[in-house]
This record gives C-alpha cells, sequence and structure tokens, in this order.
C-alpha cells in the first residue's frame, strides 16, 4: 500500500438502498453519478464552511456504494450520514472483512488521509484534492461547496500539500504543527511514516555504486506556499528538521 497509512487502520461503510445514488451526490465533493460499477474514486466529506471532514476512497458495487476511510472516522461519518439521511431510501452500515486493498488503486503517498485530528482544518484545494479529481465542479450542491468553488475561481490558496522526510528518531503525530526559524507556525503534519528511502552512493573512484535503502519518516504535510524553501522543523521534542522534497502537483 503506497499512502501513509497502515491497511489495518482503514475501515469501511457501506451505503445502499434506492436513494443511495442521488444522497450521496449532495454530500460529497466527488461526482457520484460519473463513478461506474466495479471503479473506485476519491472524493471527501465538507463542512458548512468548506472545511474537509474526511477524505474517502469510494467505490461502487451491485448492492451500492463502499466509503473506505480510517477506522477512527468511521463513526464520525456515519453520524455525519444518518443526521442528513431524512427521509431518503439509504441504508448504513459499516462492513468488516472486506479486501479493501483491492478498492485503493487511487492512492498514493500524497494521499491526503483525515484523521480526528486533523479534521475540519483544511479547504480541499489545501490537500490538492482538486488536482487528483476528488472534486467536481460541474455536479450540483453539496455541503461546503460555495466556498470550495469560491476558492477555486478565486485561486487563493496560501497553503499546499507537500511531501517531506527527517530523521526517524521518534514518531511524529498528525497535527503537529511545522515552524519556521522564527519559531512560528507554518505547516501542520497529515500523516508520517518511516520508510526505507533508495540512496545512490559513488565509491572513491566516482563511481555509482549499488543503490542503498536509509530509513527516513515520510511526512505528509500541509505548509505555507512561502515557506516551503525555508529551514523548516517539527515542533516536536527534537526540533526534527524537516525538508520539503514534493510539493502539490510532484
Amino acid at each position: 500500500m503506497k499512502s501513509l497509512i497502515q491497511l489495518t487502520d482503514l475501515g469501511c461503510l457501506s451505503v445502499s438502498g434506492e436513494d443511495a445514488a442521488t444522497f450521496l451526490q449532495g454530500q460529497t465533493t466527488c461526482d457520484v453519478f460519473e463513478l461506474a460499477e466495479n471503479q473506485s474514486q476519491t472524493g471527501a466529506f465538507c463542512s458548512p464552511k468548506g472545511k474537509v471532514i474526511a477524505f474517502f476512497v469510494m467505490a461502487k458495487t451491485a448492492e451500492g456504494f463502499l466509503l473506505i476511510l480510517p477506522k477512527t472516522m468511521l463513526q464520525t461519518i456515519q453520524e455525519l450520514l444518518e443526521r442528513y439521511k431524512l427521509r431518503a431510501k439509504v441504508t448504513i452500515a459499516e462492513l468488516e472483512n472486506l479486501p479493501l486493498q483491492a478498492f485503493l488503486k487511487p492512492t498514493t503517498l500524497r494521499t491526503p488521509w483525515i484523521l480526528p485530528e486533523t479534521s475540519e482544518q483544511f479547504i480541499p484545494q489545501m490537500l490538492n484534492l482538486d488536482e487528483t479529481g476528488a472534486v467536481s465542479f460541474k455536479k450540483g450542491c453539496y455541503t461546503g461547496q460555495e466556498i470550495v468553488v469560491r476558492t477555486h475561481y478565486l485561486g487563493d490558496v496560501k497553503r499546499t500539500l507537500n511531501l517531506g522526510l527527517c530523521e526517524p528518531n521518534v514518531s511524529v503525530e498528525p497535527n503537529c504543527d511545522i515552524i519556521d526559524e522564527n519559531n512560528e507556525k507554518v505547516g501542520t503534519v497529515l500523516l508520517a511514516q518511516v520508510r526505507g528511502i533508495p540512496q545512490k552512493a559513488k565509491s572513491e573512484s566516482g563511481d555509482e555504486t549499488e543503490p542503498t535503502t536509509v530509513n527516513k519518516m515520510l511526512v505528509l504535510c500541509v505548509v505555507n506556499t512561502e515557506a516551503t524553501n525555508e529551514v523548516l522543523r517539527l515542533d516536536n521534542d527534537l526540533k526534527d528538521v524537516l525538508k520539503i522534497v514534493g510539493g502539490n502537483k510532484s
């Protein structure tokens, strides 16, 4: 699995019933009507203020729709959907023991899974969702649409999704602040995980040797656009240096 979350940390909600598609169309950033059976796509649930409550992978099946998201967000989203369901003919239930890996093809290292610690902090554009097909600007109304569309046309996004590296000294928790040389907050950690990073080396003669693997902490974060080229640190006990290695479109 490519994204910076353990497969075992993901769960699934089933949304079925004759009104399932219409109901989800009014709650999600993606265009549910364009999703064909046995296909999957990404999307988000937003608050009325346009902030992302949760990111998900949606799959369409013969019975309805599957929403794959972190287990720690399942109850929040189930309660949200139940609250908006009203008289819609929809059944919402948690499913277990599904082969989730089969539905996660759209995910990458920059997949911005949202946890309770980072919920309702970012609009979709800060998470690059408008560039990855998770937001439709052609569909009808959905919760939070006004803010999302306004931001799209004004183009005023001052924080963007980035991938960074630091030493794997300690665990890096979601919602950890990222600070600049003046100790001012310029970003927020979404996810972090230790991964083996291939690293080229040269012999004494100058010839390239076989690549070695070095453990680094990969950090997916949202950072002020003006700060990505500065010396940044995590606001943790060790004040680890964070090197930005990939911007929102990398």
